[in-house]
């Protein structure tokens, strides 16, 4: 009987309790929520993916003594996986350049064109393939945060997305400052745990959402004001999206990349030094 007491104490420390929140309701229904999947960091994995419309191709050697190397051709949306814990030293044309990176293992890359429409590699946000990769993380600056909003001129009868919503930055602001409710839509789970802390630490956590879905499938139909950091490629592949799912009139935020063919709905554009050092810019656009 003292055995089987000691074998119920060491069971019962790795069952974790259940955790549930409470937050808004939506009027929209969200889309299918997808499954969490293992990222190219847990794999230790490098991932390359073309988002690009045409073949990239490129040569890779195994930074070791001796270690593998090739050429490669990479089809449009097709993803290379390298496993092992060994880094790459990718090489590719960069314009009339050749252009060289080293990744290393865990990573996610993405082909994709610069703001010169030369073909580059970024660093991705995953490698999985039932997902879009739109475009890696990197924080918005909160003097870029605070002109966006301004320059949507919320109240409290928005709805605002981020789409790629990170730390729930945008959305926080949005809310805190305007009492708008809002929707971020993020793909790593630990982000959306982090901006549902954040939210709450802002004592905003009934007006704001953390939603881990493909915003290109995801129902926007209630956004008044939609938000993006995303690159040439990605804003592309929303455009069609935003015209299906917007009302018309919406507003539609873009940092420092603009919405191709979009030109008509352009309303104003600023550029302002923010407290990073660097130029930024931010479109606003209306459905």
């Amino acid at each position: 009987m003292l055995i089987a007491f000691y074998v119920l104490v060491i069971f019962s420390l790795f069952i974790s309790p259940e955790v549930s929140s409470k937050s808004f309701k939506c009027n929209a229904e969200p889309s299918k929520k997808i499954s969490i999947s293992p990222t190219s960091q847990e794999k230790k994995e490098i991932t390359i993916r073309n988002i690009t419309k045409e073949t990239v191709h490129y040569t890779f050697h195994e930074a070791r003594s001796y270690g593998e190397s090739g050429e490669r051709s990479l089809a449009k949306d097709e993803i290379h996986r390298y496993s092992g814990d060994v880094a790459l030293d990718i090489t590719f044309m960069h314009g009339d350049e050749e252009m060289s990176y080293r990744i290393d293992p865990g990573s996610a890359n993405s082909f994709r064109h610069d703001e010169n429409n030369k073909l580059d590699l970024f660093q991705g946000s995953h490698g999985r393939t039932d997902v879009v990769d739109l475009a890696p993380y990197l924080e918005t600056p909160i003097s870029v945060v605070e002109k966006m909003l301004e320059m949507a001129k919320l109240d409290k009868d928005d709805v605002l997305y981020d789409i790629g919503s990170g730390d729930g930055r945008i959305v926080i602001a949005a809310a805190k400052k305007y009492g708008a409710r809002g929707v971020g839509l993020e793909l790593d789970p630990q982000l959306i745990r982090k901006s549902e802390a954040n939210a709450k630490a802002a004592g905003v956590e009934n007006l704001v959402k953390f939603r881990m879905e493909d915003a290109t499938k995801a129902n926007l139909s209630e956004a008044t004001v939609v938000t993006m950091y995303l690159l040439i490629e990605s804003n592309e592949l929303m455009r069609p999206h935003l015209e299906r799912q917007l009302k018309l009139g919406a507003y539609v935020l873009t940092h420092n990349y603009a919405i191709e063919q979009w030109e008509n709905k352009l309303l104003d554009y600023v550029s302002l030094k923010a407290e990073d050092g660097k130029e930024h810019s931010i479109y606003l656009y209306r459905r």
